[in-house]
């Protein structure tokens, strides 16, 4: 490479890399990955597979990002505020839009996997590599720990396909707790949380303001009454005005 571009390289466990069916997927999503191109996702830049230790691997190569995540400044014990939550939201939305656009969801949208640039913009990490995986953990619920299960769409505990609106779900999850501190309806175990949130209207904050109904709408239990990613992201630019 002689563009002298910093990268972060990240590496699939073996144990997932050795089973053919899930390598098959990684390959597929990830030359897909590769041709998809925003503002708001981190590159995907190049991916391959190498002996480890006499095991095989598979590692993505992708953008560096030097502005640290979401779930840092979170752990931090910082909120964001309504407008900056919604500047999030809006950034993230845009990146979502774009990946669903060509019929894929991300999978894994939570704090840990919203990264800035030193630019301080927004951009989707693990991009292919989600989806996957989210696959791949989900198919046993059980073996999900409740944590990640705190930004799981209903339909997750449902045994329904999950799609580009579980994506919106999991960002107004992500919202509300980054204006809040708090993850909502969240039970004592990955089971509890997703049976209880089968049905259930999302607890939104007034304090919220504009931003408020917007989240209502896009957390909505029912994946037909919720938005796209385009009408989630067009509700906060229209909630921006306020």
């Amino acid at each position: 490479d002689t563009t002298d571009q910093r990268v972060t390289v990240k590496v699939v466990h073996p144990d997932l890399c050795a089973d053919p069916g899930i390598r098959a997927r990684f390959s597929t999503a990830l030359d897909q990955a590769l041709t998809v191109r925003h503002t708001h996702l981190a590159s995907v830049l190049d991916w391959g597979s190498e002996q480890w230790n006499d095991r095989d691997i598979v590692y993505v190569v992708v953008e560096h990002l030097g502005g640290g995540s979401l779930r840092e400044i979170i752990d931090r014990g910082r909120r964001l505020s309504p407008s900056q939550g919604l500047q999030v939201g809006l950034e993230v939305c845009r990146g979502l839009a774009a990946l669903h656009e060509v019929q894929h969801a991300h999978g894994d949208v939570r704090p840990s996997t919203i990264v800035f640039g030193t630019d301080g913009r927004a951009r989707l990490v693990d991009i292919g590599i989600g989806e996957v995986l989210a696959q791949v953990n989900w198919a046993d619920p059980t073996r999900v720990t409740n944590e990640r299960a705190g930004y799981a769409a209903p339909e997750r505990g449902q045994d329904s396909e999950i799609g580009p609106k579980g994506d919106v779900y999991s960002l107004c999850v992500t919202l509300l707790e980054a204006t809040s501190g708090q993850v909502p309806l969240v039970g004592e175990s990955t089971v509890a949380t997703l049976q209880g949130r089968v049905g259930k209207l999302m607890p939104v904050s007034a304090d919220l303001g504009p931003l408020a109904s917007v989240l209502e709408r896009a957390g909505r239990p029912d994946p037909a009454d919720r938005w796209t990613a385009v009408e989630f992201g067009r509700a906060l630019a229209q909630a921006s005005a306020s």
